[in-house]
């Protein structure tokens, strides 16, 4: 369809005067309306995301509420049976409470029973409420750790993970079946129900139950949270006190809900600058633990102290082999009967610790809602833990998503754990690269804005595709694994079959044992670099100097690709 008759149709009904109004004002200016008319929402990595704001390629009441319609007819459609239940929630950002009102309306108009939480709350207590319930689906309404100007949401499926193919593909194409004027708006309120906050105190019980360390064995630590002005608030310190932890110092000015995220220099945990706050209140009353979370409180960050005194912030790689390392050593289970699970990015220092252990770990695409998939469709094996690079973990399946308060009672419990026995998270770490070796990780991104950048993003990722290179940083390639194509390209000529799903990613694996992988972001218009250097750990090693020396190499690797 043309712009101009995307722009007509949204001069009319069901389109509300105050949207007609805002097109006719765009209109003066040609090239913002062609930048948000220009092509469709697309339903993406687990749901939707993208700008607020009027038209088509923006989150807006009328987009959000056409997504609602398709996957409600997508569900009426699959759903052999005549009670249905969708979950929704909703995190701190612009309109989430408006969106979520917005979806209510839509699902019980389409007679769904509608159970829609009282006020913010974290991404994983959706996904556990779901369980609980034993609800038909989900949606969270939510951007997670993109800037402040974005909303979206999360669609998640009966056992409470995000949708993997082909229901996300089978949703999609009923979406773009419709118009908008096949939207139902005819809200039924009773049937519409609210959940409170007793039921936050189930899911607390419940982590606690499954936890590793008993309560009369936790020290006293002194932590210092942040929720970044997200929902972390509502589960990481109430959980972390339920469990006996009491010494909780809250950074107040970034501790209460608000939507434009007025006091951090990032939400996203990933980003040093959001621990800036963090740290200077840890300083301030000899902290021992600094923790943040992203909005909607899936994600965590977490930083410790070295032999120094300085802070280390400790990456999504270090995180997981961290917790995986203390399950191993705490947690008592036949190890036969259990499974681990990462992505295809995140460090292979993951799997070398489950092979040592003679664990089984099972190698997914890249996202949480994959290692969620293998949890539902493993279940001749119990599930142990599970991680990927970007700062997500989960510590069994009560949840079927990455979650940053059972993670971060879990983090403190080993910290608590190791200061026990009068050692440290660091030495622990050092322990782990001694015995396993050093992996060095680094995520470096391109980011490439608009419509322009969309294009440009496709013929970055082919170039790479098309003109293989046979050396990075001076190092020889000895594999290529190319996803998209299914197809493992080694050294010698042989070409393989790659035994995963195809997707967008590109694996480069040089002959001292690092690996590059490349691959477009499904949340953002970014290329994604993830960088994995290897070295060996010996009786010399310094992990400080080691790591200065790989960073000249990393920046060599995003010189040739930069």
């Amino acid at each position: 369809m043309k712009i101009g008759d995307k722009i007509n149709i949204w001069k009319n009904k069901p389109f509300d005067k105050e949207t007609i109004n805002k097109i006719t004002e765009l209109e003066k200016n040609e090239e913002e309306l062609n930048e948000r008319f220009h092509s469709d929402l697309e339903f993406g990595t687990g749901g939707i995301r993208g700008l607020m704001g009027i038209g088509t390629n923006r989150i807006n009441k009328y987009t959000i509420s056409k997504f609602t319609q398709g996957i409600a007819n997508y569900l009426n459609n699959t759903l052999k049976k005549e009670s249905k239940t969708i979950i929704i929630a909703y995190d701190n950002r612009r309109n989430s409470k408006f969106f979520s009102d917005e979806v209510a309306k839509v699902f019980s108009a389409n007679n769904f029973n509608v159970l829609i939480f009282d006020d913010v709350r974290p991404t994983p207590l959706l996904s556990f409420s779901i369980r609980y319930f034993n609800a038909d689906s989900g949606i969270m309404i939510t951007a997670s750790h993109n800037p402040p100007e974005y909303n979206g949401y999360k669609v998640y499926n009966s056992f409470g993970g995000q949708i993997v193919p082909p229901d996300d593909i089978k949703i999609s194409e009923s979406i773009k079946k419709l118009s908008f004027n096949q939207i139902k708006w005819d809200n039924k309120k009773s049937k519409v129900k609210i959940i409170n906050d007793n039921f936050d105190k189930i899911y607390f019980k419940k982590i606690i139950s499954n936890s590793v360390l008993e309560k009369s064995n936790r020290q006293n630590i002194k932590i210092v949270y942040s929720s970044l002005h997200g929902t972390g608030i509502k589960s990481v310190p109430p959980l972390l006190k339920k469990a006996g932890y009491k010494d909780i110092n809250l950074v107040e000015n970034q501790c209460f809900i608000d939507d434009n995220f007025l006091n951090t220099n990032s939400s996203n945990p990933e980003d040093k600058s959001a621990f800036d706050k963090t740290i200077n209140l840890a300083d301030k009353i000899n902290g021992e633990i600094i923790i943040t979370t992203d909005p909607d409180a899936d994600r965590l960050g977490v930083g410790v102290r070295d032999s120094k005194r300085d802070w280390v912030l400790l990456n999504g790689n270090q995180l997981m082999i961290l917790l995986f390392s203390f399950l191993i050593e705490k947690k008592e289970f036949k190890k036969e009967e259990f499974f681990v699970s990462t992505t295809l990015v995140s460090s292979p220092l993951f799997e070398k610790i489950a092979k040592k252990n003679k664990i089984e770990c099972k190698i997914c695409q890249t996202g949480f809602k994959w290692i969620a998939d293998i949890i539902e469709k493993e279940k001749d094996k119990k599930f142990l833990c599970g991680g990927e690079e970007s700062f997500g973990f989960l510590y069994g399946d009560i949840v079927r998503d990455k979650d940053a308060a059972s993670t971060s009672l879990l983090f403190c419990d080993m910290f608590s754990f190791l200061k026990l026995k009068g050692e440290t998270v660091i030495n622990y770490l050092n322990d782990i690269y001694k015995n396993y070796g050093f992996y060095y990780d680094k995520l470096f991104t391109i980011t490439k804005e608009g419509t322009k950048g969309i294009s440009e993003i496709k013929k970055q990722i082919e170039f790479l595709r098309l003109n293989p290179p046979k050396k990075i940083a001076s190092i020889n390639i000895s594999k290529i694994d190319d996803y998209k194509k299914g197809l493992s390209y080694l050294k010698t000529g042989k070409i393989n079959k790659l035994n995963l799903p195809k997707t967008n990613l590109i694996i480069y694996y040089l002959e001292d044992n690092s690996r590059i992988s490349v691959r477009p972001s499904g949340t953002e218009p970014k290329i994604k670099f993830y960088i994995n250097l290897y070295s060996k750990f010996n009786e010399t090693f310094d992990l400080n100097e080691e790591s200065k020396k790989l960073e000249i190499k990393v920046n060599q690797i995003i010189k040739h690709f930069n």
